[in-house]
């Protein structure tokens, strides 16, 4: 009965983050890039400052968010199409969190071997834009 009782505990753990996981992923993508959306009024420093924001955007995502939504679909899928068969509790859990924690190293790593690099690169030419600007035209610009 305690390891039943546990198990319960555990699953709904699992759902509860699940379900925080799809509910934030959701409001956070549908107005991802809104704010870095151009405006006629838009100074030269704020258009440079929207670009970095759509640059640096995947760094700012939640990975383990991702990987929960990804490891509970793949789980499923698993069992039901390849193995013909819904998880027991303990299958479900240990798959999840496997799945999960493996998923989460990925993308993890691929963002920072990829993304990191680029932002690394727009800051640099955001710099030289800047530089350029303000040596050529510091008649017209803001301090920085």
């Amino acid at each position: 009965m305690t390891k039943i009782k546990s198990l319960i505990i555990l699953i709904s753990f699992i759902v509860f983050w699940f379900l925080f996981a799809i509910t934030k992923e959701r409001s956070e993508q549908k107005n991802a890039y809104v704010a870095a959306k151009n405006r006629e009024n838009d100074s030269i420093s704020t258009s440079l400052r929207k670009i970095r924001y759509c640059m640096t955007y995947d760094l700012r995502t939640i990975k383990w968010r991702r990987s929960l939504i990804s490891a509970s679909i793949v789980t499923l899928m698993l069992f039901t199409i390849l193995w013909n068969r819904m998880p027991t509790s303990t299958e479900l859990i240990t798959h999840i969190l496997i799945i999960t924690a493996v998923f989460t190293a990925i993308w993890s790593n691929f963002s920072t071997r990829t993304s990191s690099e680029a932002a690394e690169y727009v800051d640099n030419n955001i710099k030289h834009i800047k530089n350029l600007l303000t040596k050529n035209h510091s008649f017209i610009l803001p301090n920085w």
